[in-house]
């Protein structure tokens, strides 16, 4: 409670074995910004581009440390060096490296992550001599806070579930993110947990509730918290799943929703009617179905939404042909599409404004979601 500034690191596989889980990871973290660890006795592989590529996707901005320079010969740290800028300045990433060497640098390099996204500060640290960790920590100190969930106080409350506890004394316990809203807990306090597998909610009680391992009467958005539901049943119990939320007004599930969404580029990707892929819409995790695709020709949707939400791509163009027909078309690298999603397994919570990455294997696109239909 003293502390003048809390820094929380979320550390997610490099692997291409664990892709999965770094997509979810991102699409789900809610991070202000991103570090991309380089080792700097190894040139950069396919996996640097696509965690690069994937960031971008989501616009948190990067930021690169070289590891392991101690020992490293010259030639090795340069062409990691060349081939990470390289990188940089493709143009489906199109950001300028930045290579800090000093305080003044640090400050600098603080000064343009405010101003604009589009530049990428490069450190070289080693763990073994301590080399470059000082430039670091006083980056990491005086980063200003990207994400301005403040603002989203006054929206209703919404916490999203990411894990399931079953605490002996308790009951069910839930932890997550509170997205919007604020929630003041006790035994007056009504919310609703759902959705269930056919879509419907269920009234319990948020009793009590914990941040950081620290009880608390209180919550608000941009806080992760965990949540006391002792009155929950054995049988919905044994229902909760990750993906779930906890809200206090007009809950509702929907199997399908309306996305506007961008191919990235890079690998030869098609897709056209039915396109069935797993889609990420913040902590959901659920395969989809695109029933309904239709090419667009302008700028990304002006939802009224927070800025973490907003999914503009950079850097891509629209090679669609107007005069296509609905039932030929085909979504290639760099097209823009409203597509309508159907989820394959049971309804979810979505609303408009929310964020959305789809992928087969690797990443195929971005969005986001636009409209709910009315059931």
């Amino acid at each position: 409670k003293e502390s003048y500034r809390v820094v929380t690191l979320m550390d997610l596989a490099g692997h291409e074995k664990f892709l999965k889980t770094t997509i979810h990871g991102v699409a789900s973290g809610f991070a202000d910004y991103a570090l991309i660890l380089v080792n700097s006795r190894q040139t950069a592989t396919h996996m640097t581009m696509h965690h690069l590529n994937l960031c971008c996707s989501f616009k948190i901005p990067l930021i690169v440390v070289f590891t392991k320079i101690d020992g490293c010969p010259e030639h090795a740290l340069e062409t990691s060096k060349e081939a990470v800028t390289k990188m940089l300045l493709a143009p489906e990433i199109s950001k300028q490296p930045y290579e800090v060497k000093s305080i003044e640098d640090v400050g600098l390099a603080v000064d343009k992550l405010s101003m604009d996204s589009t530049t990428v500060p490069m450190f070289q640290i080693s763990c073994v001599t301590g080399h470059g960790i000082d430039l670091l920590q006083k980056l990491f100190f005086s980063l200003p806070k990207r994400r301005r969930h403040s603002q989203k106080k006054k929206r209703s409350f919404e916490f999203l579930v990411e894990e399931i506890y079953d605490v002996p004394n308790v009951g069910a316990v839930v932890s997550g993110f509170v997205n919007a809203g604020e929630l003041s807990v006790g035994p007056n306090s009504v919310v609703h947990l759902g959705p269930n597998d056919d879509g419907s909610f269920v009234e319990t009680v948020a009793k009590s509730a914990h941040i950081a391992r620290i009880n608390t009467t209180h919550v608000t958005a941009g806080q992760s918290a965990t949540l006391a539901l002792p009155l929950l049943s054995k049988e919905m119990r044994l229902q909760l799943r990750p993906g779930m939320v906890v809200l206090q007004n007009s809950p509702s599930s929907t199997m399908e929703f309306d996305a506007e969404i961008c191919v990235l580029k890079g690998e030869k990707t098609t897709i056209r009617e039915p396109h069935q892929a797993f889609v990420h819409i913040l902590n959901i995790r659920q395969s989809a179905v695109a029933r309904d695709i239709q090419l667009v020709h302008h700028h990304p949707p002006a939802i009224a939404s927070d800025a973490e939400e907003s999914m503009e791509q950079p850097g891509i163009m629209d090679t669609s042909d107007e005069d296509s027909d609905k039932e030929n078309v085909v979504l290639q690298p760099g097209s823009r599409a409203k597509v309508r999603f159907e989820f394959t397994q049971r309804p979810e919570y979505v609303r408009p404004g929310m964020r959305l990455l789809f992928r087969d294997g690797r990443v195929r696109g971005v969005g986001l979601v636009t409209s709910v239909p009315q059931v």
